[in-house]
């Protein structure tokens, strides 16, 4: 092999010899070499597993996130899927990591009565009959602002 640079600066390579060129010498080629390892059987794939990953998204749609709720007699939390809730599947909430039930026998309505004054947490998840976790809603966080005993215009305040 052979390298040179013309007047231009360009360079070159070639194979065959050139005025002024210098010789260079090459490591041999990277070759690839197919060896047969014997008889291979066709592989069986494997069955879909039925609602192994059914849910496009799911969410927690109320409260907002960052909602700031003053003195409110309860909270409403609903939770959205796509597509809609599956026949064998259960929406697990829970409010600072406690369970919440059920409104009424809608699956993805929960309230909150009476929320404590402070700052909380509301996560959501979607599990199949056995108990996998299918979906996770991101958590929503939301506070609680109270009304105090000790203030002078506390609607609470004992006359």
């Amino acid at each position: 092999m052979y390298r040179w640079v013309d007047a231009q600066g360009v360079v070159h390579y070639s194979d065959t010899p050139h005025p002024g060129a210098e010789q260079i010498q090459l490591s041999g080629a990277q070759t690839y070499h197919n060896t047969p390892t014997g008889a291979t059987t066709p592989s069986v794939a494997s069955p879909p597993v039925p609602n192994a990953t059914p849910y496009q998204s799911c969410a927690i749609t109320q409260p907002g996130a960052d909602a700031a709720l003053y003195a409110p007699e309860s909270v409403d939390v609903s939770v959205r899927l796509i597509p809609a809730l599956r026949p064998g599947d259960l929406v697990s909430v829970q409010l600072d990591g406690s369970a919440l039930q059920p409104l009424g026998g809608d699956a993805l309505n929960f309230q909150i009565a009476q929320p404590d004054r402070g700052a909380h947490t509301i996560s959501a998840e979607v599990r199949t009959a056995d108990g996998t976790v299918v979906c996770s809603a991101a958590p929503v966080s939301f506070s609680v602002q109270r009304p105090s005993v000790n203030s002078p215009q506390s609607p609470v305040k004992p006359h």
